[in-house]
């Protein structure tokens, strides 16, 4: 499964607590322009609408539209309940090509704080001096 897309912030502003794969109803176009990776996932925020989960305003600069998401009626109760809840979300975290039909990777996640992530950075920062102390 080749990732084509991917939200390289997503772990470091939000903490994940459950991921899910969901097919998506994509037109010709937007499919061009994913194999193409002319577009940035970045931000992209899941929301519960008209009965199904959609991506909000997914697409490049000439084109955007929103993309309902192909998932079990269980997965979309199970978030749903989990999106209604204070202080969490769902965001999109990266786009896979599997076998010739595209798939979103999606996370319900919950905002980090400040010192949260910057705790983060300095783990990060300690990890990569040990490696280069081990080299």
């Amino acid at each position: 499964m080749p990732i084509l897309l991917t939200n390289r912030k997503a772990t470091f502003d939000y903490e994940i607590l459950s991921k899910f794969t969901a097919g998506m109803s994509l037109s010709g176009g937007m499919v061009k322009l994913m194999r193409g990776k002319e577009i940035n996932i970045t931000g992209k925020f899941i929301i519960f609408q008209n009965g199904q989960l959609q991506i909000i305003g997914l697409g490049s600069e000439k084109f955007t539209e929103n993309i309902p998401l192909l998932m079990n009626t269980n997965e979309i109760a199970k978030i749903r309940s989990q999106i209604e809840q204070k202080g969490v979300s769902c965001i999109l975290l990266n786009i896979q090509a599997v076998k010739r039909w595209l798939k979103a990777e999606i996370a319900i996640v919950r905002g980090k704080k400040n010192f949260q992530k910057k705790d983060t950075i300095k783990k990060r920062d300690l990890d990569r001096e040990e490696q280069r102390n081990l080299l």
